[in-house]
């Protein structure tokens, strides 16, 4: 199972941060995800927030071969050409190491959303008017970094290779939408319907045109170094469940000796 880990901006400043991705890169940590979100607060009740995708830049310009994710974009945030070009930068920057997760976002009117009313963003009000426009920002994606893309993109960037893209999901309908449009999802470990979930994902994957594809089957919890062990109970339920990647998230200030001795 691949190991994965997300440090947060909210508690920390961009100097541990960036000290605490590379620490993650020697000790052997797949990728290092970034959250989307605006305003600190939202997270453990930080201060404030460093922008996804420019955080991403510097984080690769500071590493090599770490991979760099984001867990996940929220479509709501940016004009989905904007995000797309955003990517396409990061993916030029750090070498063809960036992992896009995207997700449909909060429903307005939720503390989720509170950062949205905030900047005047308009959240769609309707659960299937949400998974639809991250649908439709799944076929921008196809159209900006397709090789016969149109002439209208013609002098935008064009990642070479073309980032793997997962989905953020929690419920079983996207799930089904991550295994049929993108190389996979990731949902919370602790969710209720988990095995569901995983289940519905994998007979999507299994009846599209993808079947014959590997799909990121990821789980994200908070930081346990008791996770290292690959016989923890947990360990063996998600590796039973067909999960393959595992995302610790470290939602207070990290302890890089903790990092540094996980895979010890």
């Amino acid at each position: 199972m691949i190991i994965d880990v997300q440090l947060n901006p909210a508690v920390e400043p961009w100097e541990r941060i960036r000290d605490g991705v590379l620490v993650a890169e020697a000790a052997g940590f797949e990728t290092a995800y970034v959250f989307d979100h605006f305003a600190g607060n939202v997270l453990r009740g930080g201060s404030d927030m460093l922008e996804c995708f420019s955080l991403l830049g510097a984080m690769a310009a500071a590493t090599t071969t770490i991979g760099l994710g984001t867990l996940v974009v929220n479509i709501a945030n940016r004009n989905p050409g904007v995000m797309a070009n955003a990517a396409a930068s990061v993916q030029s920057i750090s070498g063809g190491r960036l992992l896009l997760g995207l997700g449909a976002g909060a429903a307005p009117n939720t503390a989720w959303s509170a950062e949205h009313r905030a900047l005047g963003l308009e959240l769609a009000p309707t659960i299937a008017t949400r998974h639809q426009r991250l649908a439709d920002a799944l076929d921008l994606l196809d159209e900006m970094w397709g090789d016969d893309r149109p002439s209208a993109y013609e002098h935008f960037p064009l990642p070479r290779p073309r980032p793997r893209v997962f989905l953020g999901v929690n419920s079983e309908p996207l799930a089904r939408l991550a295994a049929v449009r993108t190389d996979g999802f990731n949902v919370r470990r602790s969710h209720e319907d988990l095995p569901a979930i995983i289940d519905a994902a994998t007979a999507a994957r299994a009846a599209g045109d993808r079947a014959n594809d590997p799909m990121i089957v990821s789980v994200w919890a908070e930081w346990d170094r008791g996770l290292a062990d690959p016989d923890h109970p947990d360990r063996r339920r998600l590796a039973e469940l067909g999960v393959n990647r595992l995302v610790l998230v470290c939602l207070n200030p990290h302890d890089p000796h903790e990092l540094e001795r996980f895979f010890a």
